[in-house]
């Protein structure tokens, strides 16, 4: 009588081993869903440093330019020149341009890196979403398998219980 119940048993145990591997492989999925959104998170949180540290930056940088340009118009005055024309004009005019380009370039650089952020966040949200797919994914394969050995058990049992008898 223990023949006919042995391919019921090892479909069994094929179940049991196809279950903890799935749920095994699900828990993964999820950590490393979890571990994706965390790091999207970190990423835009970079992202708004980044936009927090350029607009300190720009600021700074118009501070320093109207500095000095300030010092420039107060040498100027001292020396009873005008900053009007002539070499005082040039002077605060390249102190302007100078500084300016130099605001550009830190405008630049924040763009930059607020993209590099954003790229970043973004491809984490894809590995979080794939991660997510693939948890549902060994969920139906592990359904699937499950299926898969217990109707094999059933076909074993009855092909050696129809030969008993």
């Amino acid at each position: 009588m223990c023949g006919p119940a042995l391919p019921l048993l090892a479909a069994g145990l094929a179940v049991a081993r196809t279950g903890i591997g799935t749920i095994s492989a699900m828990h993964q999925a999820q950590a490393q869903r979890e571990a994706a959104l965390q790091q999207a998170e970190q990423e835009r949180a970079a992202a708004r440093d980044a936009q927090d540290e350029t607009a300190r930056a720009l600021a700074d940088q118009y501070r320093a330019m109207a500095a000095t340009e300030g010092r420039q118009r107060v040498a100027a005055a001292a020396g009873g020149v005008s900053v009007d024309f002539g070499t005082a004009r040039e002077a605060i005019d390249s102190t302007r341009l100078t500084g300016t380009a130099r605001a550009q370039d830190i405008a630049a650089q924040g763009a930059s890196a607020l993209r590099q952020n954003d790229a970043a966040a973004a491809q984490a949200m894809g590995r979080a979403s794939m991660a997510a797919t693939q948890g549902q994914t060994a969920l139906w394969n592990g359904v699937v398998d499950m299926g898969q050995s217990v109707l094999s058990g059933v076909r074993q049992y009855r092909a050696l219980r129809s030969r008993i008898g």
